[in-house]
């Protein structure tokens, strides 16, 4: 787990809120929730972690100041950069048949084709 994931576990739990219930007020699926809870996924945007914030009636900035932090120090990830340019998934995407032999690149295609079902 990280930090962001283990606090977010612990309000939830003292809430007695289900991942499904915060799932459902910020519009994600339960194995997203789950994902940040195991530090799999890193803390969402700052408008996402603000509404879970509201939800579980946490005090206004207790986990966006978190959030924000650990994606201060973090890198952004391949999926991150990604989501942030849809260029580059144009090109991967139109690459897969070029190199639809190859297995990293098959790893990668997945890894998009995953982004864009989110």
């Amino acid at each position: 787990m990280n930090a962001f994931g283990e606090k977010l576990k612990q309000y939830r739990i003292s809430r007695r809120a289900t991942l499904r219930a915060v799932g459902n007020s910020i519009g994600k699926s339960v194995s997203y929730i789950s994902d940040i809870e195991h530090g799999r996924r890193r803390p969402p945007d700052l408008e996402t972690v603000s509404r879970i914030e509201d939800f579980l009636r946490i005090e206004e900035g207790t986990l966006v100041n978190l959030a924000r932090s650990i994606r201060k120090k973090e890198t952004p990830s391949l999926n991150h950069r990604l989501r942030q340019t849809p260029v580059l998934q144009h090109a991967l995407l139109r690459a897969e048949k070029i190199y639809e032999d190859d297995e990293k690149m098959g790893r990668l295609l997945q890894k998009l084709k995953e982004l864009e079902d989110e």
